[in-house]
């Protein structure tokens, strides 16, 4: 049924809660391989910060950040792969899943951010009205 299942992980509870979720199913269903589709954000100053690394700092984030799903998943001995990708998350995740022709996608309902809290779960909307395969939207 779902040989392969696609995580999308942003390090929010919701997605860990995703994530949870989709060990529990390849577990259940036996499936050949778990993904993990972590979106980099990149951020964009007007104005130069000196002396900071920004391009370091956040690599070190993405690196906290998909270091517990590394956690749980090693725990739980399921094998995955995790990638880390740039750009406007909705869209890279459904071309990976595409891509990729992964069979399921797991998303938590919110992403982290008090802006992607505002918009009401934009990023997993749009997956589910987009994708090819089917969406589990783990609240």
């Amino acid at each position: 049924m779902y040989n392969k299942i696609l995580v999308a992980f942003d390090g929010s509870a919701p997605s860990i809660r995703a994530l949870q979720h989709a060990s529990k199913l390849a577990k259940s269903v036996n499936a050949n391989k778990l993904t993990i589709v972590h979106i980099k954000e990149r951020i964009h100053l007007q104005q130069p910060v000196f002396s900071v690394d920004l391009d370091a700092l956040i690599e070190e984030e993405n690196r906290d950040i998909l270091s517990e799903a590394h956690n749980h998943l090693t725990q739980s001995g399921i094998p995955y792969k995790a990638y880390g990708v740039e750009g406007t998350a909705s869209k890279k995740i459904i071309e990976y899943a595409h891509d990729n022709q992964q069979d399921v996608i797991v998303i938590g309902s919110r992403g982290k951010g008090f802006v992607k809290e505002t918009f009401l779960g934009s990023v997993s909307h749009e997956v589910a009205q987009s994708a090819e395969c089917p969406v589990i939207i783990v609240k």
